[in-house]
């Protein structure tokens, strides 16, 4: 590289800013910057009591930012929620507002998706996508006041082979990035009751044992099921129906923004009718 090649910091919290800061044959020397996926919708439980939550929810406004929190609902009697009263299962996270207003909790199945990334260290933030704030707060549905579009921001490390490369060199460029090849389980599922009517379902379920990879690839059907995922063997050589579809929503724009989603076999029941057998599987997305 040439002493004479232009050398400057960066920093961002968006990668197209990242690009938009660069020009082809200038050198960068990468501090950190951020990738932004964008999973999806989810909606909030409200809070009980509807006073409160009208009160919270003055001045919040379509694209205001908000905070997740992995909290359950009995920890503060401000902020319990209309689904107080089912027992915690791990995944319960908290949404407060910029000034620390609490809104409620994260409805399922998004939040199960949302509990594990979470969990796993990694930083998810909030946009208000909907407000239903009516003029009384008897005429507030506490379960549809507010949703929000949750997105999942990866800041990088700083770079380990090399902390230059040449905008333009597109294949020096990867190369020089650290990989990182962990995986973070995100749910454990099953296909949908369609693959019943799968060709030869039983024998090709009978072959498959705990611990096999499956391929999981993006089906867009439009209007239909605009979020369908197929599952297939992990060469793509035997088509074992579609992911059940609850939660698929995030995992489907995951896949889209180019995440690497992947199935493991969990379990096999074997048979010798369409009805009689069956698989599970977890899901896994790789940190990368």
């Amino acid at each position: 590289m040439s002493e004479n090649c232009a050398i400057r910091e960066f920093s961002s919290h968006d990668i197209s800013a990242f690009l938009h800061h660069t020009e082809v044959g200038e050198a960068i020397k990468q501090t950190t910057f951020a990738r932004e996926t964008y999973l999806g919708v989810a909606k909030i439980f409200g809070l009980k009591n509807k006073e409160y939550l009208m009160e919270n929810l003055q001045g919040l406004k379509v694209g205001d930012r908000v905070t997740l929190y992995r909290k359950y609902n009995s920890e503060s009697p401000d902020c319990t929620a209309v689904a107080s009263a089912f027992p915690d299962d791990g995944s319960s996270i908290r949404v407060h507002t910029l000034a620390g207003l609490c809104l409620g909790y994260i409805q399922f199945p998004e939040r199960y998706v949302m509990a594990e990334l979470m969990k796993a260290g990694k930083h998810l933030y909030a946009k208000v996508h909907e407000l239903n704030v009516p003029e009384t707060k008897d005429e507030l549905d506490t379960r549809n006041a507010v949703s929000l579009d949750v997105y999942w921001v990866e800041e990088s490390t700083p770079l380990k082979m090399a902390n230059t490369y040449a905008v333009g060199e597109p294949n020096k460029k990867y190369e020089a990035m650290e990989q990182n090849g962990d995986a973070i389980w995100l749910m454990n599922t099953s296909p949908d009751h369609n693959y019943y009517s799968i060709k030869d379902i039983v024998s090709v379920v009978n072959t498959l044992t705990v611990g096999d990879r499956l391929k999981l690839i993006r089906k867009k059907t439009g209007s239909g099921d605009p979020w369908s995922i197929e599952v297939w063997t992990k060469n793509k050589e035997i088509f074992l129906g579609h992911m059940e579809c609850w939660g698929d929503e995030m995992i489907a724009n995951m896949m889209d923004a180019g995440k690497l989603v992947y199935g493991v076999v969990e379990s096999v029941k074997k048979g010798l009718a369409p009805l009689e057998v069956g698989y599970r599987f977890d899901v896994y997305v790789e940190d990368n």
